[in-house]
This record gives C-alpha cells, structure tokens and sequence, in this order.
C-alpha cells in the first residue's frame, strides 16, 4: 500500500504540473517558435530575356517590363516550402484578329494570392550548382495564379468597349519549374512555362463581348518566358 502511494503521489503532482501549464479559457496558448523564413528576391525580365507571353492563338508575343518576385524560403536544407509575391507591370499588345484585323489593348497581371510551392536545397559550386555558378542553389517548383485583365482595346483603330472589369473568368496557373541561384553574385537563369487562358467574363460595355475575347484569346498552349536575377537573400533583403 505504501508503494503504491509512493507511486501515484508523483504522477499526481506531474498531472497538475501539466494542468497548470495549459492556458486558461480566455488565454493565448503558450508561443510556438515560428519555422524558418528566408526572405529573397529576383527581378523578372532584363535586355536579354525581358518577361514575355506568346499568345497561342493570336501567334503574338505581349512584352512585359521588369517585374519582382519577393518571397521566402522555409529553410536551407533538403526540400522546403517557398511562398513568394509576384508582380509584373501592366504591356500594351499587339494582334491581328482573324489574320486580318489589326487590334491592341492593355493587358494586366492579377495575381490571385500568393505564389507557392517547394524549393530543393543543393550546395556545391562545382557540383549540383554548376549550373548557377554559385555555392547554393534550388531545384524550385512553384505555381502562380494569375487573372489576366485586358483594357483599352482597340479593333482596327476602333475601340471596343470591354468595361473596367474584363479578365479570365478562373486564374490561369502558371508552374515554373528551374533550378535557380539563392547566393550572391549570381548569373540570370532563364525560365519557361506553359500554360492554359481560361475564358473571359465581365468585358461587358455597351455589349457583353466576353465570348468573343475567349474566341480570340483563350486556349492552351501559351508560353511564360523571361531571366529570373536574384537582387537579394537573406539579411540583404529589405524587410
């Protein structure tokens, strides 16, 4: 009998201990410590690779300026996760509607949050980052979704009146998947993807001409192309 009070006593007060850890109704659990946040980031674009889009359909290409991409990585070894922000300037472009009619219009970048995925860490100037040339560097695969809004639209020097809202329908996801520098100095690394148009919605003005952009625009098989320089890492980057 005494053993077993000599047991239970203990387990008792280690109970409590842990009670009494625990926040009380009302009251923030205790802190957790936040996992790892790297931030970096890349200018999108340059002389010699600026951020273009072909557009299948229309067999025009939309040149873009210089844009960003700002994130952060979860982490410096193995494989992470990787969250970062896009931003590209809005282009004017210019197509030739049933291989006949001349039309430009503005085109528009909307991300629809934030991009995502996972980034493989390598180290090794002269082995896995031979590449890159640099002594680190990551096997990324992440997806942005983006609306792609289109503006001032002009058909043979008329304008066509979309309204002020007239973008996909759905984000189009584009994926891109590079193994990219994460050290300083680092070389452009060139990137590409492919991607789907969703159909267009809400370009209603004086008519609804949303089927008829989808007509023109929508569709697979459009190319993201553009260098991807990394401005900054670490400590480096602004918070």
């Amino acid at each position: 009998m005494r053993k077993l009070i000599r047991i239970t006593v203990p387990l008792l007060l280690a109970a409590f201990s842990l009670g009494a850890a625990e926040a009380a109704p009302g009251e923030a659990p205790p802190a957790q410590q936040q996992a790892t946040q790297i931030p970096f980031g890349f200018t999108l674009g340059d002389a010699q690779q600026p951020t273009t889009s072909h557009v299948a359909k229309l067999g025009s290409d939309i040149v873009f300026p210089p844009g960003t991409f700002d994130g952060a990585l979860g982490g410096l070894t193995n494989t992470v996760p990787i969250t970062g922000k896009l931003n590209i300037p809005p282009a004017n472009g210019y197509f030739v509607a049933f291989r006949f009619m001349p039309t430009t219009g503005r085109v528009e970048i909307v991300p629809d949050g934030d991009a995502a995925g996972t980034a493989t860490i390598h180290t090794g100037k002269d082995k896995d980052c031979k590449a890159t040339q640099t002594n680190i560097c990551a096997d990324t695969d992440v997806t942005a979704k983006v609306f792609i809004k289109l503006s001032e639209v002009k058909v043979d020097g008329k304008p066509l009146d979309v309204g002020p809202n007239c973008r996909t329908a759905q984000p189009a996801a584009v994926t891109i998947k590079a193994l990219v520098p994460i050290s300083l100095p680092a070389p452009p690394v060139k990137v590409t993807s492919t991607f789907t148009t969703p159909g267009f919605a809400g370009c209603v003005g004086h008519e609804d001409v949303s089927r008829l952009l989808t007509g023109l625009v929508s569709g697979p098989g459009n190319t993201f192309v553009s260098n991807l320089q990394l401005r900054c890492f670490s400590s480096g980057c602004k918070a």
